[in-house]
Protein backbone atom coordinates (compact mmCIF):
# COMPACT_ATOMS: atom_id res chain seq x y z
CA UNK A 1 0.00 0.00 0.00
CA UNK A 2 1.68 3.02 -0.89
CA UNK A 3 1.22 6.60 0.29
CA UNK A 4 1.22 9.59 -1.44
CA UNK A 5 3.00 12.95 -0.11
CA UNK A 6 0.40 15.54 0.51
CA UNK A 7 0.88 19.11 0.21
CA UNK A 8 -0.73 21.54 2.57
CA UNK A 9 -0.76 25.38 1.88
CA UNK A 10 0.00 27.59 4.66
CA UNK A 11 -2.44 30.85 4.74
CA UNK A 12 -0.82 33.44 6.73
CA UNK A 13 -3.55 35.31 9.44
CA UNK A 14 -3.47 38.31 11.10
CA UNK A 15 -6.37 37.52 14.60
CA UNK A 16 -9.11 35.80 12.12
CA UNK A 17 -8.72 37.05 8.95
CA UNK A 18 -6.66 36.12 6.13
CA UNK A 19 -3.44 39.36 5.10
CA UNK A 20 -4.79 39.03 1.72
CA UNK A 21 -8.25 40.25 2.68
CA UNK A 22 -6.77 42.67 5.05
CA UNK A 23 -4.76 44.43 2.09
CA UNK A 24 -7.22 44.65 -0.34
CA UNK A 25 -9.30 46.77 2.36
CA UNK A 26 -6.62 49.23 3.20
CA UNK A 27 -6.28 49.57 -0.36
CA UNK A 28 -10.16 50.30 -0.88
CA UNK A 29 -9.41 52.76 2.11
CA UNK A 30 -6.53 54.34 0.28
CA UNK A 31 -8.70 54.67 -2.88
CA UNK A 32 -11.51 56.17 -1.09
CA UNK A 33 -8.55 58.70 0.71
CA UNK A 34 -6.89 59.46 -3.14
CA UNK A 35 -10.98 59.78 -4.63
CA UNK A 36 -11.44 62.68 -1.62
CA UNK A 37 -8.46 64.07 -2.17
CA UNK A 38 -9.26 64.40 -6.10
CA UNK A 39 -12.60 65.37 -5.76
CA UNK A 40 -11.71 68.20 -2.81
CA UNK A 41 -8.30 69.29 -4.12
CA UNK A 42 -7.82 68.84 -7.75
CA UNK A 43 -11.37 69.43 -8.79
CA UNK A 44 -13.19 71.25 -5.83
CA UNK A 45 -10.75 74.02 -5.13
CA UNK A 46 -9.97 75.18 -8.57
CA UNK A 47 -14.25 74.80 -8.85
CA UNK A 48 -14.72 76.91 -6.33
CA UNK A 49 -12.15 79.82 -7.28
CA UNK A 50 -12.98 79.73 -10.77
CA UNK A 51 -16.75 80.28 -9.48
CA UNK A 52 -15.97 82.94 -6.58
CA UNK A 53 -13.75 84.94 -9.40
CA UNK A 54 -15.30 88.37 -9.79
CA UNK A 55 -16.09 89.28 -14.01
CA UNK A 56 -13.36 91.56 -15.16
CA UNK A 57 -13.02 92.87 -18.97
CA UNK A 58 -9.12 93.77 -19.45
CA UNK A 59 -8.38 97.26 -19.43
CA UNK A 60 -5.89 99.20 -21.50
CA UNK A 61 -3.73 99.87 -18.11
CA UNK A 62 -0.76 100.77 -20.76
CA UNK A 63 -2.98 103.55 -22.55
CA UNK A 64 -3.67 104.79 -20.15
CA UNK A 65 -0.60 105.23 -18.21
CA UNK A 66 0.69 106.61 -21.36
CA UNK A 67 -1.49 109.29 -21.39
CA UNK A 68 0.26 111.24 -18.36
CA UNK A 69 3.09 111.76 -20.92
CA UNK A 70 0.53 113.16 -23.67
CA UNK A 71 1.79 116.90 -24.62
CA UNK A 72 -1.70 119.06 -24.76
CA UNK A 73 -0.43 121.26 -27.76
CA UNK A 74 -3.11 123.52 -28.99
CA UNK A 75 -1.86 124.44 -32.64
CA UNK A 76 -3.00 127.73 -34.03
CA UNK A 77 -2.95 129.27 -37.50
CA UNK A 78 -1.98 133.03 -37.64
CA UNK A 79 -2.02 134.56 -40.68
CA UNK A 80 -0.31 138.09 -41.11
CA UNK A 81 -1.97 140.02 -43.88
CA UNK A 82 0.32 143.04 -44.48
CA UNK A 83 0.86 145.93 -47.32
CA UNK A 84 4.66 145.47 -47.25
CA UNK A 85 5.71 141.47 -47.42
CA UNK A 86 8.90 141.89 -46.32
CA UNK A 87 7.58 143.54 -43.13
CA UNK A 88 4.63 140.87 -42.30
CA UNK A 89 7.91 138.34 -42.95
CA UNK A 90 9.85 140.64 -40.18
CA UNK A 91 6.78 140.44 -38.10
CA UNK A 92 6.14 136.64 -38.94
CA UNK A 93 9.82 135.95 -37.22
CA UNK A 94 9.47 137.80 -34.45
CA UNK A 95 6.20 136.81 -33.47
CA UNK A 96 7.39 132.77 -33.95
CA UNK A 97 10.36 133.68 -31.68
CA UNK A 98 8.14 135.07 -29.30
CA UNK A 99 5.72 132.07 -29.06
CA UNK A 100 8.82 129.30 -29.21
CA UNK A 101 8.99 129.36 -25.51
CA UNK A 102 4.73 128.76 -25.00
CA UNK A 103 4.24 125.63 -23.19
CA UNK A 104 0.59 125.11 -25.34
CA UNK A 105 0.74 126.70 -28.07
CA UNK A 106 1.95 125.87 -31.21
CA UNK A 107 1.78 128.45 -33.85
CA UNK A 108 1.50 128.27 -37.53
CA UNK A 109 2.45 131.79 -39.28
CA UNK A 110 1.86 132.62 -42.42
CA UNK A 111 2.56 135.80 -44.29
CA UNK A 112 0.35 137.23 -47.06
CA UNK A 113 0.54 140.36 -49.15
CA UNK A 114 -3.44 142.59 -48.89
CA UNK A 115 -4.27 144.13 -51.58
CA UNK A 116 -4.56 147.63 -51.50
CA UNK A 117 -8.40 148.13 -53.16
CA UNK A 118 -9.42 146.20 -50.44
CA UNK A 119 -8.34 148.25 -47.66
CA UNK A 120 -9.90 151.54 -49.75
CA UNK A 121 -13.11 149.87 -50.80
CA UNK A 122 -14.04 149.88 -47.02
CA UNK A 123 -15.27 153.13 -45.88
CA UNK A 124 -15.14 151.40 -42.12
CA UNK A 125 -14.02 148.67 -39.98
CA UNK A 126 -17.61 147.33 -39.77
CA UNK A 127 -17.17 147.17 -43.51
CA UNK A 128 -14.07 145.20 -43.18
CA UNK A 129 -15.82 142.57 -40.22
CA UNK A 130 -18.51 141.51 -43.14
CA UNK A 131 -15.64 141.45 -45.80
CA UNK A 132 -14.43 137.50 -46.65
CA UNK A 133 -11.15 138.79 -45.66
CA UNK A 134 -12.71 137.90 -41.53
CA UNK A 135 -13.42 134.50 -42.53
CA UNK A 136 -11.11 132.09 -40.81
CA UNK A 137 -11.61 128.89 -39.65
CA UNK A 138 -12.51 128.16 -36.13
CA UNK A 139 -9.07 128.87 -33.95
CA UNK A 140 -7.57 130.66 -36.41
CA UNK A 141 -6.37 134.52 -36.35
CA UNK A 142 -5.86 137.16 -38.98
CA UNK A 143 -4.03 140.00 -38.44
CA UNK A 144 -4.52 142.90 -40.87
CA UNK A 145 -2.56 145.83 -41.49
CA UNK A 146 -4.81 148.86 -41.75
CA UNK A 147 -2.92 151.89 -42.89
CA UNK A 148 -5.49 154.48 -42.20
CA UNK A 149 -6.46 152.88 -38.73
CA UNK A 150 -5.95 156.20 -37.05
CA UNK A 151 -9.56 157.04 -38.92
CA UNK A 152 -11.65 154.87 -36.98
CA UNK A 153 -9.80 154.57 -33.79
CA UNK A 154 -7.24 156.34 -31.45
CA UNK A 155 -5.68 152.60 -30.29
CA UNK A 156 -2.64 151.25 -31.92
CA UNK A 157 -4.60 147.65 -32.45
CA UNK A 158 -8.35 147.38 -32.58
CA UNK A 159 -10.04 143.45 -32.12
CA UNK A 160 -12.82 142.69 -34.01
CA UNK A 161 -15.90 140.50 -33.39
CA UNK A 162 -14.85 137.78 -35.77
CA UNK A 163 -11.43 136.25 -36.12
CA UNK A 164 -9.58 139.06 -36.93
CA UNK A 165 -7.14 141.47 -35.57
CA UNK A 166 -6.62 144.96 -36.99
CA UNK A 167 -3.35 146.90 -36.97
CA UNK A 168 -1.61 150.34 -37.44
CA UNK A 169 1.77 150.19 -39.58
CA UNK A 170 3.26 151.19 -36.52
CA UNK A 171 2.56 148.52 -34.33
CA UNK A 172 5.66 146.69 -32.93
CA UNK A 173 5.44 142.58 -33.17
CA UNK A 174 5.69 142.67 -29.09
CA UNK A 175 1.73 144.82 -29.02
CA UNK A 176 0.59 142.12 -31.06
CA UNK A 177 2.40 139.39 -29.22
CA UNK A 178 0.72 140.99 -25.96
CA UNK A 179 -2.84 140.90 -27.67
CA UNK A 180 -2.12 137.55 -28.29
CA UNK A 181 -1.25 135.84 -25.42
CA UNK A 182 -3.65 137.93 -22.80
CA UNK A 183 -6.60 138.16 -24.92
CA UNK A 184 -6.92 135.91 -28.05
CA UNK A 185 -4.89 132.54 -26.27
CA UNK A 186 -5.22 133.36 -23.00
CA UNK A 187 -2.54 131.18 -22.06
CA UNK A 188 -2.08 132.13 -17.92
CA UNK A 189 -5.75 131.02 -17.92
CA UNK A 190 -5.61 127.22 -19.66
CA UNK A 191 -2.01 126.82 -17.44
CA UNK A 192 -3.56 128.15 -14.12
CA UNK A 193 -6.83 126.15 -14.62
CA UNK A 194 -4.64 122.87 -16.01
CA UNK A 195 -2.63 122.76 -12.91
CA UNK A 196 -5.13 123.34 -10.75
CA UNK A 197 -7.00 120.01 -12.17
CA UNK A 198 -3.54 118.16 -11.78
CA UNK A 199 -2.51 119.71 -8.52
CA UNK A 200 -5.01 121.43 -6.73
CA UNK A 201 -2.98 122.20 -3.72
CA UNK A 202 -0.06 123.21 -5.03
CA UNK A 203 -1.10 125.22 -8.07
CA UNK A 204 -1.63 129.05 -8.00
CA UNK A 205 -5.32 129.77 -7.22
CA UNK A 206 -7.86 130.06 -10.73
CA UNK A 207 -10.17 132.23 -9.71
CA UNK A 208 -11.92 132.01 -12.88
CA UNK A 209 -11.95 128.39 -13.02
CA UNK A 210 -13.62 128.59 -9.44
CA UNK A 211 -16.49 130.77 -10.83
CA UNK A 212 -17.07 128.97 -14.01
CA UNK A 213 -19.66 126.24 -14.42
CA UNK A 214 -18.72 122.86 -13.98
CA UNK A 215 -18.46 120.85 -17.28
CA UNK A 216 -21.96 119.29 -18.44
CA UNK A 217 -23.45 118.51 -21.58
CA UNK A 218 -26.66 121.03 -20.94
CA UNK A 219 -27.50 123.29 -18.69
CA UNK A 220 -30.81 124.61 -17.57
CA UNK A 221 -31.37 128.40 -17.19
CA UNK A 222 -33.57 129.63 -14.63
CA UNK A 223 -34.90 133.33 -14.55
CA UNK A 224 -36.90 134.22 -11.54
CA UNK A 225 -39.32 137.30 -10.24
CA UNK A 226 -39.36 137.28 -6.78
CA UNK A 227 -42.33 139.87 -5.39
CA UNK A 228 -42.54 139.83 -1.91
CA UNK A 229 -45.34 142.63 -1.90
CA UNK A 230 -47.14 141.64 -4.65
CA UNK A 231 -50.69 143.79 -3.28
CA UNK A 232 -48.31 146.68 -3.22
CA UNK A 233 -46.20 146.41 -6.05
CA UNK A 234 -47.74 145.09 -9.18
CA UNK A 235 -45.45 143.62 -12.05
CA UNK A 236 -47.23 143.45 -15.49
CA UNK A 237 -43.53 142.15 -16.91
CA UNK A 238 -43.01 140.14 -20.09
CA UNK A 239 -40.32 138.37 -19.01
CA UNK A 240 -40.68 136.00 -22.19
CA UNK A 241 -40.55 138.49 -24.56
CA UNK A 242 -37.17 139.51 -22.71
CA UNK A 243 -35.87 136.60 -22.63
CA UNK A 244 -35.90 136.01 -26.03
CA UNK A 245 -34.32 139.78 -27.22
CA UNK A 246 -31.79 139.61 -24.63
CA UNK A 247 -30.92 136.05 -23.61
CA UNK A 248 -31.32 133.91 -26.37
CA UNK A 249 -29.28 135.13 -29.08
CA UNK A 250 -26.32 134.99 -26.65
CA UNK A 251 -27.21 131.26 -25.53
CA UNK A 252 -27.74 130.05 -29.43
CA UNK A 253 -24.02 131.38 -30.01
CA UNK A 254 -23.45 128.76 -27.04
CA UNK A 255 -25.24 125.93 -28.67
CA UNK A 256 -22.05 124.07 -29.99
CA UNK A 257 -20.77 124.06 -26.13
CA UNK A 258 -23.69 122.90 -24.73
CA UNK A 259 -27.28 122.60 -24.61
CA UNK A 260 -28.95 125.58 -22.12
CA UNK A 261 -32.89 125.07 -21.24
CA UNK A 262 -34.07 128.75 -20.39
CA UNK A 263 -37.17 128.34 -17.97
CA UNK A 264 -38.98 130.88 -16.14
CA UNK A 265 -41.19 131.06 -12.66
CA UNK A 266 -42.36 134.22 -10.37
CA UNK A 267 -42.61 133.63 -6.55
CA UNK A 268 -44.75 135.59 -4.77
CA UNK A 269 -44.52 136.66 -0.59
CA UNK A 270 -41.04 135.70 -0.36
CA UNK A 271 -38.70 137.85 2.12
CA UNK A 272 -34.84 138.16 1.72
CA UNK A 273 -34.82 136.35 5.39
CA UNK A 274 -32.10 139.02 6.09
CA UNK A 275 -32.86 142.59 7.90
CA UNK A 276 -31.44 145.20 5.69
CA UNK A 277 -29.69 148.21 7.72
CA UNK A 278 -31.69 151.49 7.55
CA UNK A 279 -29.82 154.78 6.51
CA UNK A 280 -31.13 157.93 7.71
CA UNK A 281 -31.75 161.24 5.11
CA UNK A 282 -28.65 163.01 4.97
CA UNK A 283 -27.73 166.27 3.02
CA UNK A 284 -27.49 164.79 -1.03
CA UNK A 285 -28.46 161.50 0.38
CA UNK A 286 -32.21 160.82 0.75
CA UNK A 287 -33.05 158.04 3.00
CA UNK A 288 -32.76 154.20 2.19
CA UNK A 289 -31.92 150.80 3.16
CA UNK A 290 -28.69 149.37 3.04
CA UNK A 291 -28.03 145.79 2.43
CA UNK A 292 -24.02 144.63 3.15
CA UNK A 293 -21.67 142.96 0.99
CA UNK A 294 -21.37 140.45 3.77
CA UNK A 295 -24.50 139.66 4.45
CA UNK A 296 -25.14 138.36 0.68
CA UNK A 297 -24.31 134.80 0.90
CA UNK A 298 -27.00 134.47 3.63
CA UNK A 299 -29.62 135.81 0.72
CA UNK A 300 -29.28 132.65 -1.43
CA UNK A 301 -29.80 129.79 1.12
CA UNK A 302 -32.86 130.35 2.10
CA UNK A 303 -33.64 131.68 -1.51
CA UNK A 304 -32.34 128.65 -3.11
CA UNK A 305 -35.11 126.57 -1.54
CA UNK A 306 -38.17 128.26 -2.81
CA UNK A 307 -36.38 128.21 -6.43
CA UNK A 308 -37.68 124.96 -8.92
CA UNK A 309 -34.17 124.62 -9.61
CA UNK A 310 -33.70 120.85 -8.23
CA UNK A 311 -36.23 119.10 -10.60
CA UNK A 312 -33.14 118.76 -13.64
CA UNK A 313 -30.19 116.48 -13.26
CA UNK A 314 -28.39 119.24 -14.82
CA UNK A 315 -26.45 122.38 -13.87
CA UNK A 316 -28.89 125.46 -12.77
CA UNK A 317 -27.98 128.80 -13.53
CA UNK A 318 -30.16 131.06 -11.58
CA UNK A 319 -30.89 135.01 -12.21
CA UNK A 320 -33.46 136.39 -10.12
CA UNK A 321 -34.63 139.95 -9.94
CA UNK A 322 -35.74 140.77 -6.73
CA UNK A 323 -37.93 143.69 -5.92
CA UNK A 324 -37.98 144.95 -2.87
CA UNK A 325 -41.39 145.73 -0.56
CA UNK A 326 -41.66 149.21 -0.11
CA UNK A 327 -40.90 148.84 3.26
CA UNK A 328 -37.26 148.36 2.56
CA UNK A 329 -37.26 150.10 -0.64
CA UNK A 330 -34.88 151.88 -1.76
CA UNK A 331 -32.33 148.93 -0.98
CA UNK A 332 -29.02 148.99 -2.12
CA UNK A 333 -25.84 146.38 -1.53
CA UNK A 334 -22.59 148.29 0.13
CA UNK A 335 -19.32 147.31 0.39
CA UNK A 336 -17.72 146.16 3.66
CA UNK A 337 -15.99 149.74 3.54
CA UNK A 338 -19.93 151.69 3.17
CA UNK A 339 -19.53 151.96 -0.64
CA UNK A 340 -22.72 151.19 -2.91
CA UNK A 341 -21.55 148.30 -4.38
CA UNK A 342 -19.78 148.61 -8.16
CA UNK A 343 -20.73 152.18 -8.42
CA UNK A 344 -24.24 151.93 -8.01
CA UNK A 345 -24.70 148.40 -9.98
CA UNK A 346 -27.50 146.80 -8.25
CA UNK A 347 -26.51 143.33 -8.31
CA UNK A 348 -24.08 140.80 -7.26
CA UNK A 349 -22.55 136.95 -8.70
CA UNK A 350 -22.96 133.66 -6.73
CA UNK A 351 -19.96 131.89 -8.69
CA UNK A 352 -21.32 128.31 -10.00
CA UNK A 353 -24.69 129.46 -8.71
CA UNK A 354 -26.00 133.04 -10.78
CA UNK A 355 -26.25 136.08 -9.72
CA UNK A 356 -29.17 138.82 -8.32
CA UNK A 357 -30.26 142.26 -9.20
CA UNK A 358 -32.39 143.77 -6.73
CA UNK A 359 -34.55 146.52 -9.12
CA UNK A 360 -35.81 149.23 -6.92
CA UNK A 361 -39.75 149.98 -7.55
CA UNK A 362 -40.07 153.91 -7.89
CA UNK A 363 -40.56 155.88 -4.97
CA UNK A 364 -43.52 157.49 -6.12
CA UNK A 365 -45.67 154.42 -5.83
CA UNK A 366 -44.22 153.48 -2.33
CA UNK A 367 -45.47 156.52 -1.55
CA UNK A 368 -49.10 156.85 -2.62
CA UNK A 369 -51.36 154.66 -0.33
CA UNK A 370 -54.39 156.23 -1.41
CA UNK A 371 -54.82 154.20 -4.53
CA UNK A 372 -56.84 151.38 -4.06
CA UNK A 373 -55.49 149.36 -7.61
CA UNK A 374 -51.79 150.04 -7.69
CA UNK A 375 -49.84 151.79 -10.75
CA UNK A 376 -48.00 148.97 -12.49
CA UNK A 377 -43.73 148.84 -12.09
CA UNK A 378 -42.04 148.97 -14.99
CA UNK A 379 -39.07 146.83 -16.17
CA UNK A 380 -35.89 148.49 -16.71
CA UNK A 381 -35.12 145.11 -19.23
CA UNK A 382 -31.78 146.54 -20.77
CA UNK A 383 -30.24 147.23 -17.15
CA UNK A 384 -31.35 144.24 -15.84
CA UNK A 385 -30.89 141.82 -19.02
CA UNK A 386 -27.84 143.53 -19.67
CA UNK A 387 -26.45 142.82 -15.93
CA UNK A 388 -27.25 138.86 -16.43
CA UNK A 389 -25.57 139.10 -19.88
CA UNK A 390 -22.26 140.20 -17.79
CA UNK A 391 -23.05 137.46 -15.05
CA UNK A 392 -23.68 135.00 -17.69
CA UNK A 393 -20.33 135.63 -19.39
CA UNK A 394 -18.70 134.65 -16.42
CA UNK A 395 -20.58 131.97 -15.59
CA UNK A 396 -19.88 129.95 -18.60
CA UNK A 397 -16.13 130.94 -18.83
CA UNK A 398 -15.95 133.99 -20.67
CA UNK A 399 -13.26 136.18 -18.58
CA UNK A 400 -12.56 139.47 -17.44
CA UNK A 401 -9.43 141.09 -19.61
CA UNK A 402 -7.31 143.31 -18.68
CA UNK A 403 -6.96 146.48 -20.09
CA UNK A 404 -3.97 146.54 -22.68
CA UNK A 405 -2.39 150.42 -23.34
CA UNK A 406 -4.06 151.28 -27.15
CA UNK A 407 -5.29 148.30 -27.43
CA UNK A 408 -9.06 148.21 -28.03
CA UNK A 409 -12.22 146.00 -29.70
CA UNK A 410 -15.31 146.43 -31.48
CA UNK A 411 -17.93 146.49 -28.85
CA UNK A 412 -21.14 143.85 -29.59
CA UNK A 413 -23.97 144.97 -31.70
CA UNK A 414 -26.65 142.62 -30.15
CA UNK A 415 -26.42 140.17 -27.21
CA UNK A 416 -23.89 138.15 -29.00
CA UNK A 417 -20.36 137.20 -28.49
CA UNK A 418 -17.37 137.72 -30.50
CA UNK A 419 -16.07 134.40 -32.31
CA UNK A 420 -12.76 134.64 -30.81
CA UNK A 421 -14.23 134.60 -27.77
CA UNK A 422 -16.23 131.16 -28.76
CA UNK A 423 -13.17 129.78 -29.59
CA UNK A 424 -11.13 130.81 -26.07
CA UNK A 425 -14.27 129.17 -24.82
CA UNK A 426 -13.60 125.82 -26.89
CA UNK A 427 -10.07 125.77 -25.97
CA UNK A 428 -10.95 126.00 -22.38
CA UNK A 429 -13.84 123.46 -22.56
CA UNK A 430 -11.39 121.01 -24.34
CA UNK A 431 -8.67 121.10 -21.37
CA UNK A 432 -10.83 121.12 -18.85
CA UNK A 433 -12.46 118.12 -20.35
CA UNK A 434 -9.41 116.00 -21.51
CA UNK A 435 -7.57 116.56 -18.32
CA UNK A 436 -10.64 115.78 -16.30
CA UNK A 437 -10.90 112.63 -18.07
CA UNK A 438 -7.32 111.84 -18.14
CA UNK A 439 -7.62 111.95 -14.27
CA UNK A 440 -10.60 110.21 -13.64
CA UNK A 441 -9.31 107.06 -15.95
CA UNK A 442 -6.00 107.16 -13.94
CA UNK A 443 -8.15 106.85 -10.68
CA UNK A 444 -10.02 104.29 -12.21
CA UNK A 445 -7.25 102.72 -13.16
CA UNK A 446 -5.67 102.89 -9.99
CA UNK A 447 -8.61 101.62 -7.89
CA UNK A 448 -9.00 98.54 -10.17
CA UNK A 449 -5.64 97.77 -10.03
CA UNK A 450 -5.63 97.50 -6.83
CA UNK A 451 -8.57 95.81 -5.42
CA UNK A 452 -8.98 93.02 -7.74
CA UNK A 453 -12.47 91.73 -6.49
CA UNK A 454 -14.56 94.70 -8.14
CA UNK A 455 -16.53 93.89 -10.94
CA UNK A 456 -15.95 95.13 -13.99
CA UNK A 457 -18.72 94.40 -16.51
CA UNK A 458 -18.83 94.83 -20.52
CA UNK A 459 -21.05 98.30 -19.89
CA UNK A 460 -17.76 99.78 -17.93
CA UNK A 461 -14.95 98.16 -20.26
CA UNK A 462 -16.49 100.04 -22.99
CA UNK A 463 -16.80 103.40 -21.60
CA UNK A 464 -13.31 103.10 -20.35
CA UNK A 465 -11.78 101.82 -24.06
CA UNK A 466 -14.44 104.76 -25.61
CA UNK A 467 -12.86 107.18 -23.09
CA UNK A 468 -9.21 106.80 -23.81
CA UNK A 469 -9.46 106.26 -27.37
CA UNK A 470 -11.27 109.44 -27.16
CA UNK A 471 -8.31 111.39 -24.79
CA UNK A 472 -6.24 110.37 -27.69
CA UNK A 473 -8.11 111.05 -30.67
CA UNK A 474 -8.68 114.40 -29.03
CA UNK A 475 -4.71 115.43 -28.31
CA UNK A 476 -4.02 114.23 -32.12
CA UNK A 477 -6.94 116.50 -33.61
CA UNK A 478 -5.27 119.39 -31.03
CA UNK A 479 -2.19 118.93 -33.10
CA UNK A 480 -4.07 119.12 -36.47
CA UNK A 481 -5.11 122.20 -35.76
CA UNK A 482 -9.07 120.92 -35.94
CA UNK A 483 -10.50 122.81 -32.98
CA UNK A 484 -14.57 121.45 -33.30
CA UNK A 485 -13.43 118.34 -33.70
CA UNK A 486 -11.18 118.15 -30.56
CA UNK A 487 -13.98 119.68 -28.67
CA UNK A 488 -16.19 116.92 -29.38
CA UNK A 489 -13.59 114.18 -28.90
CA UNK A 490 -13.04 115.64 -25.18
CA UNK A 491 -16.71 115.68 -24.92
CA UNK A 492 -17.05 111.75 -25.61
CA UNK A 493 -14.05 111.68 -23.45
CA UNK A 494 -15.68 113.47 -20.22
CA UNK A 495 -18.45 111.57 -20.66
CA UNK A 496 -17.81 108.14 -21.21
CA UNK A 497 -14.82 108.77 -18.39
CA UNK A 498 -17.62 110.11 -16.21
CA UNK A 499 -20.03 107.39 -17.08
CA UNK A 500 -17.18 104.45 -16.16
CA UNK A 501 -16.55 105.81 -12.65
CA UNK A 502 -19.72 106.36 -11.30
CA UNK A 503 -21.14 103.34 -12.70
CA UNK A 504 -23.12 101.38 -9.83
CA UNK A 505 -21.80 97.94 -10.60
CA UNK A 506 -18.28 99.48 -9.46
CA UNK A 507 -19.63 99.34 -5.79
CA UNK A 508 -21.42 95.84 -6.14
CA UNK A 509 -18.22 94.21 -4.09
CA UNK A 510 -16.15 97.10 -3.09
CA UNK A 511 -16.35 96.25 0.36
CA UNK A 512 -16.17 92.65 0.02
CA UNK A 513 -12.37 91.95 -0.47
CA UNK A 514 -10.55 89.23 -0.49
CA UNK A 515 -9.71 88.37 3.15
CA UNK A 516 -13.52 88.73 4.11
CA UNK A 517 -13.93 86.17 1.14
CA UNK A 518 -11.56 84.24 2.95
CA UNK A 519 -13.14 84.60 6.58
CA UNK A 520 -16.49 83.27 4.97
CA UNK A 521 -15.34 80.19 3.12
CA UNK A 522 -12.55 79.08 5.34
CA UNK A 523 -14.52 77.18 8.31
CA UNK A 524 -16.56 75.78 5.97
CA UNK A 525 -13.92 73.93 3.95
CA UNK A 526 -11.30 73.77 6.55
CA UNK A 527 -13.10 70.77 8.80
CA UNK A 528 -13.41 68.95 5.81
CA UNK A 529 -9.74 69.70 4.19
CA UNK A 530 -7.93 68.52 7.55
CA UNK A 531 -8.71 64.87 7.25
CA UNK A 532 -8.02 64.85 3.62
CA UNK A 533 -4.44 66.35 3.92
CA UNK A 534 -3.74 64.32 6.78
CA UNK A 535 -4.59 61.17 4.82
CA UNK A 536 -1.91 62.42 2.47
CA UNK A 537 0.58 60.70 4.50
CA UNK A 538 -0.96 57.46 4.55
CA UNK A 539 -0.97 57.52 0.74
CA UNK A 540 2.63 58.52 0.51
CA UNK A 541 3.26 55.18 2.52
CA UNK A 542 0.68 53.20 0.51
CA UNK A 543 2.00 54.01 -2.52
CA UNK A 544 5.84 53.48 -1.21
CA UNK A 545 5.23 49.76 0.09
CA UNK A 546 3.77 49.22 -3.02
CA UNK A 547 7.23 50.32 -4.60
CA UNK A 548 9.00 48.27 -2.35
CA UNK A 549 6.57 44.85 -2.54
CA UNK A 550 6.88 44.97 -6.17
CA UNK A 551 10.64 45.72 -6.08
CA UNK A 552 11.22 42.48 -4.11
CA UNK A 553 9.06 40.50 -6.15
CA UNK A 554 11.29 41.37 -8.58
CA UNK A 555 14.09 40.07 -7.28
CA UNK A 556 13.16 36.85 -6.11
Amino acid sequence: MSSHPSTTEEIKTVGDLPVEKIDKTEDYRIYAAISYFVILIVIGLPLWWKTTEVYRVPLPYTRIAALNESDFVLVTNVTIASLDIDRGKQLASDLDNFFKTSKLFKVHFVVTQVQKQILASAQSIQALELSSVSRRQAGDILLLEVPGLPRFTPSQVLVGRRRIVYFATDTSSVKLTEVLQQWLFQEETLQRMISSMVSPTKSELDLAGRRRMPTASAYDVMVTIVNPDPEKVQLNWDLQEAIENFLSPFLRNLAPLADYNVKSQWLYFVPLQVQPKLVPEQPGIRKHFALSEELLPHIITPLEKKLASHVSQNPCLNFVVYVPPCSESPLYIYRQEGVILRGGVNAFLSPRWGGIIIHNPPQDICDNTTVVEPKPVEADWSKIMGTFLAQLRLLVGVPELDDIPRVSMLPLAASGMRQWELDSLYRVRIMEQLTSAMLTLQSLSQLLGEISNIVIDDEVGDSIQEAVSAVERGIELLHQGNLLAAFEASKQAFLSAEAAFTDPSLLALLYFPDDQKYAVYIPLFLPVMIPVLMSLKNIYLWAASKVRHKGKEKVD
